[in-house]
């Protein structure tokens, strides 16, 4: 369900929200994914996989490293960070193919371009936790869809959308129950306020997070 949008040639910036069903066949997934090596992973789990789109028809790719240059993310550029696979049970689950149904419609990706996911859980144990340890940045794609697919036990989390890097927000929401925002990276820039556990024990925010560089 669209529903919010601000769409030129150039411009991309669109609000919308999964399914109920497909937030709860997608939910119970974040609850096995592995511990994560790198810097983040005190505060973040996650798992990555590329996929394209075809007619409808996911097709998973090969498995690939991920990195981005440290001009762009300034908190771990440079390193080549290996994550698990999405499980094989959510790729085959309609639930995921939405998530890229609405990506590619909104953001305008060709059929067969390569797309990347990434599936975050990012927790906050008895203290305060980053969501985007970058602050108010871009990462380095033509398109991004984020995806919060839940929210428990935390306050804050709260994901902004700015013209520049020393904007004000343009757009902020907490987001939830499979809210999202896609957006055209080139023309807009991103933050999150970090999240405290509610009783001061443990709380978490569920994400998949979509990129793409366009075919030209």
């Amino acid at each position: 369900m669209i529903i919010n949008k601000f769409k030129t040639e150039s411009f991309y910036l669109e609000l919308g929200q999964l399914t109920a069903d497909s937030v709860s066949h997608l939910s119970p997934s974040f609850n096995h994914l592995p511990a994560n090596p790198y810097a983040d992973g005190e505060f973040r789990l996650r798992r990555y996989s590329r996929f394209t789109l075809e007619q409808g028809k996911l097709q998973h790719l090969p498995p690939q490293a991920f990195v981005q240059d440290e001009s762009i993310n300034h908190f771990q550029g440079n390193i080549v960070r290996s994550y698990e696979e999405i499980e094989d049970k959510i790729i085959k689950d309609p639930a995921f193919s939405e998530l890229f149904e609405h990506f590619q419609r909104m953001a305008s990706v060709a059929d067969d371009t390569p797309i990347e996911v990434h599936q975050l859980r990012i927790f906050a144990d008895h203290k305060s936790a980053e969501v985007a340890p970058e602050g108010i940045h871009q990462d380095g794609f033509d398109r991004i869809g984020i995806y919060v697919i839940q929210r428990h036990n935390i306050k804050g989390g709260s994901i902004s959308v700015h013209l520049g890097k020393n904007s004000p927000a343009l757009i902020s929401h907490d987001f939830d129950k499979g809210e999202f925002v896609v957006l055209n990276d080139h023309k807009f820039f991103h933050s999150a306020q970090p999240i405290k556990p509610v009783d001061g024990v443990q709380g978490h925010m569920d994400i998949f997070v979509l990129t793409a560089n366009l075919i030209h």
